[in-house]
C-alpha cells in the first residue's frame, strides 16, 4: 500500500487492493442473496422453521452490505478538483483518513502515520488547488 501525491497533474495516486477486495465482497454479497432467496421461496410458508428465518435475516444484512458498500469508491487515481473534503477519524484510538469525493462517495486511504496524515491534508488544501 502506498500513497504518492503528484503535484505535477494535482492527483493523489493510491496503491493498495481496495478495488479486487470490494470486488470479491460484492460477490459475496449477491451469492449469500441469491442463496437466500432460493431458500426462502422454494419453502412454503407453512413449513418455515428457525433455519428460514436465519435465511431471511441473512439476506438482509447482505442487502444492507451491499448497499453500504456502493457508497465507497475504489478509484486509484483521484485529481484534486474531486476531493470536496477530507474526513479525519479515530477507529479505536487509530487515526484514519478517508476523502469525501464530489460524487458523493468516501474513499479511504492506507496511512500510516499522522505525519502522513498532514501531508495528505496539506497537499489537498494547498493553494495550486485553489488556482485550477
Amino acid at each position: 500500500m502506498e500513497i504518492k501525491l503528484d503535484r505535477e497533474n494535482n492527483k493523489l495516486r493510491i496503491d493498495d487492493n481496495m478495488k479486487f477486495t470490494y470486488w470479491m465482497l460484492r460477490f459475496a454479497m449477491i451469492c449469500n442473496i441469491i442463496s437466500a432467496s432460493l431458500n426462502i421461496f422454494t419453502s412454503q410458508i407453512s413449513e418455515w422453521n428457525i433455519l428460514t428465518w436465519i435465511w431471511i435475516l441473512t439476506g438482509l444484512f447482505s442487502i444492507f452490505i451491499l448497499f453500504y458498500i456502493f457508497k465507497f469508491s475504489t478509484a486509484e487515481v483521484i485529481p484534486l478538483d474531486d476531493i470536496q473534503h477530507p474526513v479525519p477519524k479515530n477507529f479505536f484510538g487509530r487515526k484514519r483518513l478517508s476523502l469525501k469525493l464530489k460524487n458523493g462517495k468516501t474513499r479511504h486511504l492506507p496511512t500510516k502515520s499522522i505525519k502522513e496524515i498532514e501531508q495528505i491534508q496539506n497537499f489537498i488544501y494547498s493553494p495550486q488547488k485553489v488556482t485550477n
